[in-house]
């Protein structure tokens, strides 16, 4: 036998040993994919995710119904997908994968420079919108008598553009804002607050981590705010940073672990004092701050503790003015500086209230409202008109 013949018969062997070999490690694979797939099947598997701040999908139940409808197949790929082994860890290693490759977008969220992370601008679901500012219209023409302000927060990805991915096919919000203020009547004043965000755009008007705006920014949008109460802001705060590792939605949606904000409390000086009440709860509180949210991954929740179907705090003023607030998240660091100014603040999620909102207001003795949200939610809420408007 040649020299060729037996290098032909050597790259033979050697090639027929890795096939044999890659077919082993893809059996080895794939039954490791499976053992592991069979035994969540079996098990209750993580129920909340705390980096993606998000109850998780868990085993479901097996029955004919779920079986020939797919119910089942479609919740055990989500349950698989949710429970899969070492999640977390797959979800950063693709983000750094990304990073190499020179893509700036992940899981949706767009990696901009300076360390932030961007959601997209979001686009009006038109019916719910038109739905909502019909509503609001007919509430306003309704309550004629008190003040009306309405206060809709341009995102990130707006009043920072600058900072985006070149390229990034993100609309403008400055059309929506000027659209959704052509539609509202007489009665209610809309603010403006892209031209003193896009003047301060580069002080940390926004989390990088998260998609709310930060304290620094809801204190300029209330300087704007104040003129159309006719209140005269003192400007007198006292800052307290009460974390500097705060990791939000948006780093838990890209996978970008690594990202930190700080928040901090802006605390009028001289305080005011009050009590807060939160619907279903006889406990009544002394402040509006949550410390226990600080030791959990959603800090801003350090902000009344979350998002609640109606909030009440009563101060020690003695103004005679309350105020009706309709909002959404965007709005709870905001009303740390509305407390010098009114006797009562009445807060109501529409997200989550389901109760009777002129029978709140009458009890209440509400003298002024503002309506506040944040663009992205606004032009895709279904809930608004439902409470302004139980028979709509």
């Amino acid at each position: 036998m040649d020299r060729r013949e037996e290098q032909k018969k050597r790259r033979k062997k050697n090639l027929d040993t890795h096939k044999r070999v890659s077919v082993f490690n893809a059996i080895i694979f794939f039954g490791v994919i499976l053992a592991a797939d069979v035994i969540l099947l079996f098990s209750h598997g993580r129920v909340f995710s705390e980096n993606e701040n998000r109850t998780l999908q868990q085993a479901p139940v097996l029955t004919s119904s779920s079986l020939t409808s797919g119910k089942f197949m479609k919740q055990f790929e989500s349950f698989v997908a949710d429970q899969f082994f070492y999640r977390d860890g797959w979800i950063y290693t693709k983000l750094k994968m990304d990073k190499v490759l020179g893509r700036k977008v992940s899981n949706g969220v767009y990696l901009g420079e300076q360390g932030y992370l961007f959601e997209d601008a979001a686009v009006p679901a038109q019916q719910s919108l038109d739905r909502n500012l019909d509503a609001i219209n007919q509430f306003s023409n309704s309550h004629s008598g008190i003040r009306q302000v309405m206060m809709i927060v341009p995102n990130a990805s707006e009043v920072i553009s600058d900072l985006l991915p070149s390229g990034a096919p993100v609309r403008s919000q400055a059309e929506d804002l000027t659209a959704i203020s052509s539609r509202l009547g007489p009665q209610l004043q809309f603010v403006d607050l892209l031209p003193v965000l896009k003047e301060h755009k580069n002080e940390e008007l926004y989390y990088k981590s998260d998609h709310h705006w930060t304290s620094l920014a809801a204190m300029y949008a209330f300087d704007v705010v104040a003129g159309e109460f006719d209140l005269s802001p003192s400007n007198q705060y006292r800052v307290l940073t009460v974390t500097d590792d705060f990791s939000g939605t948006m780093a838990a949606t890209s996978g970008d672990f690594d990202v930190r904000d700080r928040i901090d409390l802006y605390l009028t000086e001289p305080e005011v004092d009050y009590y807060v009440e939160y619907s279903g709860d006889p406990v009544k509180y002394s402040s509006i701050y949550s410390s226990s949210a600080l030791e959990q991954k959603n800090k801003y929740e350090v902000f009344f503790g979350g998002n609640f179907p109606k909030i009440t705090i009563t101060t020690v003023n003695h103004f005679g003015r309350n105020l009706l607030l309709l909002k959404d998240s965007y709005a709870n660091c905001f009303v740390q500086f509305l407390l010098p100014y009114f006797d009562r603040i009445l807060i109501i999620d529409p997200r989550y209230y389901s109760d009777d909102l002129e029978a709140d207001i009458a009890a209440a003795g509400i003298t002024d409202l503002l309506i506040l949200y944040n663009e992205n939610t606004f032009v895709q809420d279904n809930s608004l008109s439902g409470v302004l408007d139980p028979q709509a």
